[in-house]
Protein backbone atom coordinates (compact mmCIF):
# COMPACT_ATOMS: atom_id res chain seq x y z
CA UNK A 1 0.00 0.00 0.00
CA UNK A 2 2.54 2.40 0.92
CA UNK A 3 4.39 1.82 -2.21
CA UNK A 4 1.07 2.75 -3.95
CA UNK A 5 0.37 5.77 -2.27
CA UNK A 6 3.94 6.39 -3.33
CA UNK A 7 3.58 5.69 -6.66
CA UNK A 8 0.33 7.93 -7.10
CA UNK A 9 2.22 10.80 -5.25
CA UNK A 10 5.58 10.85 -7.88
CA UNK A 11 2.56 10.19 -10.61
CA UNK A 12 1.32 13.42 -8.96
CA UNK A 13 4.50 15.38 -8.42
CA UNK A 14 5.33 14.36 -11.92
CA UNK A 15 2.18 15.87 -13.34
CA UNK A 16 2.61 19.01 -10.97
CA UNK A 17 6.15 19.04 -12.21
CA UNK A 18 5.43 18.67 -16.47
CA UNK A 19 2.35 21.32 -15.67
CA UNK A 20 4.33 24.15 -13.78
CA UNK A 21 7.07 23.81 -16.85
CA UNK A 22 4.14 23.86 -19.29
CA UNK A 23 3.01 27.27 -17.92
CA UNK A 24 7.01 28.54 -17.67
CA UNK A 25 7.62 27.72 -21.41
CA UNK A 26 3.58 29.40 -21.87
CA UNK A 27 4.77 32.11 -20.04
CA UNK A 28 7.99 32.83 -21.54
CA UNK A 29 6.45 32.43 -25.23
CA UNK A 30 3.67 35.13 -23.95
CA UNK A 31 6.78 37.26 -23.09
CA UNK A 32 8.36 36.78 -26.16
CA UNK A 33 5.76 37.36 -28.33
CA UNK A 34 4.65 41.06 -26.35
CA UNK A 35 9.11 41.74 -26.70
CA UNK A 36 8.53 40.96 -30.89
CA UNK A 37 5.37 43.09 -30.92
CA UNK A 38 7.22 46.01 -28.86
CA UNK A 39 9.52 45.52 -30.96
CA UNK A 40 7.92 45.91 -34.13
CA UNK A 41 6.05 48.61 -33.00
CA UNK A 42 9.22 50.59 -31.91
CA UNK A 43 10.95 50.13 -35.67
CA UNK A 44 7.64 51.11 -37.21
CA UNK A 45 7.36 54.48 -35.49
CA UNK A 46 11.38 54.63 -36.39
CA UNK A 47 10.41 54.40 -39.86
CA UNK A 48 7.41 56.37 -39.47
CA UNK A 49 9.44 59.39 -38.08
CA UNK A 50 12.30 58.96 -40.76
CA UNK A 51 9.76 59.11 -43.24
CA UNK A 52 8.20 62.41 -42.21
CA UNK A 53 11.75 63.88 -41.47
CA UNK A 54 12.19 63.06 -45.21
CA UNK A 55 8.78 64.40 -46.38
CA UNK A 56 10.06 67.85 -44.12
CA UNK A 57 13.64 67.96 -46.07
CA UNK A 58 11.81 67.50 -49.57
CA UNK A 59 9.22 70.31 -48.82
CA UNK A 60 11.99 72.31 -47.18
CA UNK A 61 14.16 71.93 -50.21
CA UNK A 62 11.23 72.70 -52.99
CA UNK A 63 10.84 76.16 -50.67
CA UNK A 64 14.49 76.68 -50.93
CA UNK A 65 14.12 76.18 -54.67
CA UNK A 66 10.99 78.09 -55.15
CA UNK A 67 12.76 81.03 -52.96
CA UNK A 68 15.94 80.96 -55.52
CA UNK A 69 13.13 81.08 -58.55
CA UNK A 70 11.62 83.43 -57.32
CA UNK A 71 14.35 85.91 -56.68
CA UNK A 72 16.09 84.96 -60.02
CA UNK A 73 12.76 85.85 -61.31
CA UNK A 74 12.74 89.46 -59.72
CA UNK A 75 16.37 90.25 -60.77
CA UNK A 76 15.00 89.03 -64.06
CA UNK A 77 12.31 91.88 -63.64
CA UNK A 78 14.64 95.15 -62.39
CA UNK A 79 17.34 93.95 -65.10
CA UNK A 80 14.53 94.43 -67.78
CA UNK A 81 13.03 97.18 -66.52
CA UNK A 82 16.16 99.13 -66.09
CA UNK A 83 16.87 98.16 -69.97
CA UNK A 84 13.33 99.30 -70.99
CA UNK A 85 14.09 102.89 -68.84
CA UNK A 86 17.32 103.29 -70.90
CA UNK A 87 15.83 102.63 -73.83
CA UNK A 88 13.10 105.11 -73.12
CA UNK A 89 15.87 107.66 -72.10
CA UNK A 90 18.09 107.27 -75.54
CA UNK A 91 15.13 107.80 -77.32
CA UNK A 92 14.25 110.84 -75.50
CA UNK A 93 18.11 111.60 -76.11
CA UNK A 94 17.43 111.53 -79.13
CA UNK A 95 14.34 112.53 -80.01
CA UNK A 96 15.97 115.74 -78.37
CA UNK A 97 18.98 115.53 -80.18
CA UNK A 98 16.94 115.86 -83.45
CA UNK A 99 14.50 118.56 -81.96
CA UNK A 100 17.74 120.42 -81.10
CA UNK A 101 19.49 120.43 -84.59
CA UNK A 102 15.79 121.09 -86.44
CA UNK A 103 16.15 123.90 -84.50
CA UNK A 104 19.14 125.36 -85.64
CA UNK A 105 21.42 124.87 -81.93
CA UNK A 106 24.80 124.88 -83.16
CA UNK A 107 26.90 121.55 -82.67
CA UNK A 108 28.66 123.36 -79.96
CA UNK A 109 25.61 123.27 -77.79
CA UNK A 110 24.05 120.01 -78.58
CA UNK A 111 27.61 117.92 -78.61
CA UNK A 112 27.63 117.66 -74.73
CA UNK A 113 24.53 115.95 -74.67
CA UNK A 114 25.12 113.68 -77.87
CA UNK A 115 28.29 112.32 -75.80
CA UNK A 116 26.21 112.07 -72.59
CA UNK A 117 26.37 108.18 -71.89
CA UNK A 118 23.31 107.30 -70.30
CA UNK A 119 23.39 104.92 -67.39
CA UNK A 120 20.66 103.84 -65.33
Amino acid sequence: MQALEKELRLQEQARQDRDEFQRIIENQKIQRDLEEKMKQERQALIRQHAEELKKQILINEEKARQAKRTYLEEGKKIKDNLANEKRTLEHLKANKLVELISYGVPEKYTAELARKKIEV
